[in-house]
């Protein structure tokens, strides 16, 4: 059989051969070109027919991997799944105690919110929300005149309350003590 020519695709006029169709091998066609062939392209190239084994071997080989891989992975599922769900039943893990040079930090702070208000507004606070302290929370105040109160706090480690009418510094120590992260205490 003979290849129809590369002219008709580049002068579309040019004469058409009478069959297309036939492939012409040469002299030697059964020695050239095996019976299970595949003729290929206009020059006649031919490939013969491959052994894919090599390619089966390692889809084998992957998928030998495939149901233990699959397996740990459904293994290390259901194991997060349990721990989550477990962990949504019992809640939050409680917060850690405080150590009392903590909530002794946590007062003082409270105390200069209140100070604070004091200077601005000239007397105390009616109320812990006005310096932006939850009321109900770790924090008690109690005003016991315009110008004393007592301001506790107990968050979840000891409770240690503050009487305005001791000083300070007495109480506290110096606000560098108070205020550097994590005390010597």
């Amino acid at each position: 059989m003979k290849y129809p020519s590369r002219h008709i695709e580049l002068d579309p006029e040019a004469p058409a051969p009478a069959n297309p169709l036939e492939f012409d091998f040469g002299e030697d066609a059964d020695s050239e070109v095996p019976d299970d062939a595949y003729v290929i392209g206009a020059n006649g190239d031919s490939i013969n027919e491959r052994d894919f084994r090599p390619a089966e071997d390692a889809d084998e080989a992957r998928r030998r991997w495939l149901k233990p891989a699959a397996l740990a992975s459904m293994a290390i599922f259901l194991v997060l799944t349990g721990w989550n769900v477990t962990h949504l039943v019992n809640g939050p893990p409680p917060p850690p105690r405080l150590k009392p040079f903590q909530t002794k930090q946590a007062l003082y702070l409270g105390v200069m919110k209140i100070d604070a208000y004091r200077r601005v507004h000239g007397a105390i606070p009616e109320s812990l929300s006005e310096v932006g302290l939850p009321e109900g929370g770790a924090y008690a105040y109690k005003r016991e005149s315009p110008t004393r109160y007592v301001l506790s706090f107990s968050g979840n480690g000891p409770k240690l309350e503050y009487d305005s009418s001791e000083p300070k510094e007495q109480f506290f120590g110096t606000p560098q003590e108070m205020l550097t992260a994590g005390g010597t205490r």
